[in-house]
Order: C-alpha cells, then structure tokens, then sequence
C-alpha cells in the first residue's frame, strides 16, 4: 500500500470479510465504529514510522470492533469469565475453538481473500467497500425507521399478551423504556407471591422427596435428538413442557429451586441473603420434621457449585459424593461417576431407613458440556452429548423402576437446571448458555407419586402453561395438603389445582432474556435491547 494513497490496502479483506457475515446474519454491524475504523485507516501517512504505528494502533482496534460486532457478551463480562475459562482443560478449549470458527466462517475467509488479490489490480476494491457500507447503512438505517414509525402505535401499551411487530434493535427510547417497565412491573407482582405450608395438617405425614437436578438438559436439546418420547419421559404423572429455568448457569438454578415458596426473584436478590424463611423449600419442610441430603456424582468445585448450594438453598448439609468407579472426565479433567452407579448405592441406603421423611437433592452433570467419556477423549463431548443422553433417561427410568418395587413411598421431582444449547443459533454457538434463551432455559420438570401401592387417577397430564419454580412450591405444598399416600390414591389434576403461572423471564449476572409481546428480547445490564433471534 503507498502511504500517499487514500486505500485500505489489506484492509479490504476485513471489511468484506464482515459484510459478507454481516449478511449472512452472522454478526451485527455497528456502523459508527465500523466507519471510524475505515476512517483512521484512510489517513494518508508518508512517514514509514508512522505508517507502522498507524497499523499497530489499527489491529487491536479492528479486533475489538469486530468482538462489539459479535453476539458474543460484552468484553467485561467475558474478562470476568477468566478464571473459569483458566481451569478447562487445552482439549477442551480447542474444542470451543472450532465451534466459533465454523467451517463456513472459514469458506467466507478464503473466498474474500483469494478474491481481493485476483481483483486488487483490476477493480478499486477500496471505492467498491466504502460504496457498500454506505449502501448497507442506508438501508439498514431506513429499514429500522420504518419499522419504528409503523410499530409506534402498536407498542404503546404495556400488555405483554398483546402481538406486535417490533425491530430488531432499538434505539427508540421509548420501546427500551416499555422493556424495563415491563422488567421492574414482573419483579414487583413475584415479590408478592408466597406459598404457606399447613403445617398442623402436614406435620404427620411421611414420605420422602427426591429431587433429580440436570445439569445440561433442555426440551430443545431432547428435540434435537428425537428423544421426546422416551419411556421416561412417559413415567411421569405430571410434565411441564413450558417450563423456565430462569437462568442458564447451575449455581443459580438449583439455588432458584431451593426458594420455590416465593414468586420470581432477580438473580441479585437469589444471591443475597433472603430475609424471609418462609421462601426456602428446605426451611419448610425442616418444620415439618425432613432431613436433608445433598448428593453429587461429582466433586462439586467447579464454580464453587456445592457451597453456594447449600448456602443461598439453605440446605445446611454437608454435599456428599460416593467414591465409585469413574464413569466420565469433566472439562477440568476431574471423575464424574454414572448415574446408575450412584443411585444403586443409594438404593441401599435408603432400604435401611426406617423412616419416610428425607428430602434428597441429587446433582448430575453427566450432561455438562466439555464432558467426555475415558474411552473416547479425543472425540468432541458434542459428538458424545446423545450418548450420554440415552444413558442419563435410561438411568433415571431404572432408577423410578427400582424406587417402584421398593413400594415405600416417595415424590420424585425431574428439575433440570439448563439446556446444554447443543444445537446453538444465530446468537449463541453450541454449548454457549450466556444469555438465558428460551430453547436453553426450557426443561423438562416431571413429577412421579411412587409408593404406598398408590394408584393414579387418569392419564399423565402435560402442562403447557407458562410456570418457574413457585410451581413446584405449588405441588410440595399440594401433596402435603392432600395427603395423598394415606388415601392410596391421587389425580394430577388435584395436584395442579390454582398452580401459579409465571411469564418468561430469565436472567444470569449481568444478562436478561424476557418474552414481551409474543417476542423474545435480550439485554445486558440493560443497556442495549435486541431482539433474540431463536432460529439457527
């Protein structure tokens, strides 16, 4: 490139390189940015020296653009995530590696470059890249204000059941403004729900409760792998197909479940001290006379995953997990045991137990990304994700099969924590769970009434209604209130009686995903909105 020379030389490469993917819905493409870059390289030095520093100064430049450019999550948040990042092992993070540069971000790579040096001579690349970015900003531009000036007076009303065409981003304040009403309207009407136990009736009753936390399970994930009519799946008296985690990270999942007695909370008041007992599921039922266990098939360090449990879940338990044969390698290279393995040990245990009164929160990451088998290391855990899928819904079905010749009466609940996101989207690539998207944060949640020679009344019922944890508050307090085990018999739709519907909200630190107006919308620390675009 001569210095003298209004040219972007090399540089073309990188802006058709983003156009291209900015077309393919690939990217984002904040002009503003875009355009001072383009701007700073066009400045005609003579000087070699500072020709050399204007290139340097460039580089680092053009990386962050483009990172701002992605989907992935601001460069602060991904900073903070670098202590966790640090104990993967180097499999592990190849691995991510290849999924950021699929094989068509590399097809569009080549092509751009091989076409820029058989053209460079023949055509002024630099005059046709500027052309097209004014081309694009035009028409993105004119596009969104038309959006806006047609949508103006179906977004005015704060009715999330209403159906709207809204753009894709906005930078009209007064739509972000309905968003973080809407936001701040939920958390004001959850604050006010509170589930009571009776205790005086429910004091007598004796059953156990067990409760299976996936970790890395999602409706989407099952789909994807046709597994939606697995036998165990049909055990259940009752199935939410419309559930929301309202996170896509474990910690504050399962730590969620443990505060089912209360309506929705924000992450930061789940991570906080909660003042009122009454919202901790384990706080009731200690009223009613249950022990508590915390199980694991792994060690439980990662994040800091077992005390933050037990500490904002109130569970006041040692986490336990049993020393057995390793079944899998976590991405930190440390055991996971098999599922069968830990529940037949268990098994035992609890044959021993001469009462009926234990709450059991068992935690599985058999599903986790980054996972892999010891016999297969070297494959990608994304290639094994369906095998360890099989074997986890074969494992649990035994395991209810197991509970149901014991006969001894216990309430089994399937909560999942998060999807795993194995088939990713335009957003977010595969295993990526930073914003809690709807095909992430939907699980499966089945209950199972086992014991007792109990009979179910009717078929299993499958709950399409919207509802989070205040629902599983909901049957807890139902099947105290029922004393369904001394009757010998029950009815899911006893059970759901008045549970309580809760809209789409999700939220991890730093990141929000909310369905408003039939439409689903994402933020990080409410700044910009977008639209989440959930096909692939």
């Amino acid at each position: 490139m001569k210095s003298s020379e209004y040219t972007l030389g090399i540089w073309n490469i990188y802006f058709v390189i983003k156009i291209v993917l900015f077309l393919n819905g690939i990217i984002e493409f904040n002009f503003l940015r875009n355009f001072a870059l383009l701007v700073f390289l066009l400045i005609p030095i003579k000087s070699r020296s500072f020709l050399f520093i204007q290139q340097l100064i460039a580089l680092p430049l053009a990386i962050f653009v483009l990172y701002d450019d992605s989907y992935l999550p601001p460069l602060n948040r991904a900073l903070s995530q670098s202590s966790h990042i640090s104990q993967f092992d180097t499999g592990y993070l190849f691995e991510l590696a290849t999924r950021f540069f699929s094989v068509n971000f590399l097809l569009i790579t080549f092509i751009c470059t091989a076409l820029y040096f058989m053209l460079y001579n023949v055509l002024r690349v630099t005059s046709l890249v500027i052309t097209a970015l004014f081309i694009l900003f035009i028409s993105q531009n004119g596009n969104e204000l038309n959006k806006i000036d047609n949508s103006t007076n179906l977004v005015q009303s704060n009715n999330p059941n209403q159906s709207v065409e809204s753009p894709s981003s906005f930078n009209n304040s007064s739509f972000k403004d309905q968003l973080i009403h809407y936001q701040k309207d939920f958390f004001e009407k959850q604050s006010t729900l509170q589930l009571n136990l009776k205790s005086d009736a429910a004091s007598k009753i004796e059953f156990d409760i067990l409760v299976l936390s996936i970790c890395s399970l999602a409706w989407d994930d099952i789909n994807y792998y046709h597994l939606e009519n697995h036998k165990l799946l049909k055990e259940f008296d009752i199935l939410f197909e419309n559930f929301n985690s309202a996170t896509s990270y474990s910690g504050p999942a399962v730590v969620r479940l443990l505060q089912a007695n209360c309506g929705q909370k924000s992450h930061n008041s789940i991570m906080s001290q909660v003042s009122n007992k009454q919202c901790y599921l384990a706080n009731n039922l200690r009223n009613l006379g249950y022990d508590f266990e915390f199980l694991l098939n792994h060690d439980g360090k990662f994040d800091d995953f077992a005390s933050l449990v037990v500490e904002k879940g109130d569970l006041q338990v040692t986490p336990n997990h049993f020393n057995l044969k390793p079944y899998l390698l976590n991405f930190d290279n440390s055991y996971i045991h098999r599922d069968s393995d830990m529940f037949s040990l268990w098994l035992q245990n609890r044959a021993t137990n001469k009462h009926n009164k234990k709450f059991t929160l068992y935690n599985t990451v058999s599903l986790h990304d980054g996972v892999h088998f010891q016999y297969k290391k070297s494959i990608n855990a994304s290639e094994t994700y369906k095998e360890r899928l099989v074997n986890l819904l074969d494992d649990f079905y035994n395991i209810l099969d197991e509970l149901k010749k014991a006969n001894k009466p216990i309430v089994v609940l399937m909560v999942p924590e998060h999807g795993a996101n194995i088939r990713g989207d335009k957003v977010q690539i595969s295993g990526m769970r930073e914003l809690p998207s709807p095909k992430i944060t939907n699980v499966p949640v089945g209950l199972k009434v086992i014991g007792n020679d109990i009979e179910r009344s009717g078929n299993q019922i499958r709950v399409k209604e919207p509802a989070s944890f205040l629902a599983i508050g909901h049957l807890v307090n139902q099947l105290l209130a029922q004393d369904v085990f001394n009757k010998r018999e029950f009815t899911p739709e006893q059970l759901l009686t008045d549970i309580p519907s809760t809209p789409l909200l999700s939220e991890n630190e730093g990141s929000i995903v909310m369905k408003y107006n039939n439409d689903f919308y994402y933020s990080f620390n409410n700044n910009e909105w977008l639209k989440y675009q959930t096909e692939q």
